[in-house]
């Protein structure tokens, strides 16, 4: 196979290399390899600032093996994900030892896993509390079948991401999605990752989620709805007050006084019937 980026890299020196002893609960190197080849499909932060997704296929010690878009990888590249162990988020760093052509759009690649630490799920962006109906279709799901649509009901909402119940209890964090919401201003639609579900009540489900992709139609629509949601966008006109304000106008000018036409008007009238008796005794 052909070598996409040259020669090999070494480990870039600000990358901490984890031991194979647990910490705080933390899965092992291996552990975590195990857990990418589990994921399956996952997206991945790369030291060009860029977000892509890596398919998985087998793992070996801290070694994995996989795919990733050709034009977005090269040996020696440092990425990061985040995954869920035992419940907890966490992040996992890896480096891209190996990066070889495989198609036109595909790359094989050889990882290694260099890290792993805690991870505390943060919001990017302050959310707005919503309460609207929308619907996920399955893209890349551990339980639900692809294209497969779930109803839930938005009830908050950002930039980069939105948070929904439902009471489907097939969603698992790391799942992709297909995000449809209708607004007043618009339909938003977006490709999402669960990144956390948990079960508030008996039979009720309540996912996060944060935005991969969306079109820029979507994006324009979804900034409207977060102006008006914030309070933000132009009230919308107060028709009673509109229509108090109409009618009392109405009655004040029924009861206004006669104009300076209307004195005009009668001061004429009055001196044309006073010349009437005269013009008849000259006749």
């Amino acid at each position: 196979m052909r070598p996409i980026t040259g020669l090999e890299v070494s480990t870039p020196n600000d990358l901490p290399v984890m031991s194979e002893t647990p910490s705080h609960n933390l899965p092992t190197a291996a552990e975590a390899a195990a857990l990418l080849v589990e994921a399956s499909a996952f997206d991945v932060d790369t030291d060009r600032g860029e977000t892509i997704e890596i398919w998985t296929i087998a793992s070996e010690g801290t070694t994995v093996t996989g795919s990733g878009p050709r034009l977005s990888v090269a040996g020696g590249m440092a990425i990061s994900c985040r995954l869920s162990h035992d419940g907890q988020p966490i992040q996992v760093d890896a480096v891209i030892d190996e990066a070889e052509f495989r198609s036109q759009s595909r790359a094989s690649l050889v990882l290694r896993v260099v890290g792993v630490s805690a991870h505390g799920y943060r919001r990017r962006t302050e959310r707005l509390g919503v309460s609207s109906a929308a619907s996920l279709r399955a893209v890349i799901c551990d339980r639900v079948v692809p294209d497969e649509v779930i109803p839930v009901t938005l009830t908050d909402l950002s930039d980069a991401g939105c948070a929904m119940n439902l009471t489907d209890n097939r969603l698992r964090e790391g799942d992709r999605m297909a995000l449809t919401a209708r607004f007043l201003e618009g339909e938003v639609t977006a490709d999402v990752r669960i990144v956390r579900v948990h079960s508030p009540s008996p039979d009720v489900y309540s996912a996060g989620c944060y935005f991969i992709s969306a079109p820029t139609a979507a994006q324009a629509v979804l900034e409207r709805v977060l102006a008006r949601l914030a309070g933000h966008a132009r009230p919308a006109t107060d028709l009673g007050a509109l229509r108090e304000d109409l009618g009392e106008a109405a009655a004040n000018s029924l009861k206004s006084e006669p104009r300076a036409a209307d004195d005009a008007y009668w001061t004429f009238a009055k001196r044309s019937a006073a010349r009437i008796p005269q013009a008849r005794r000259v006749v």
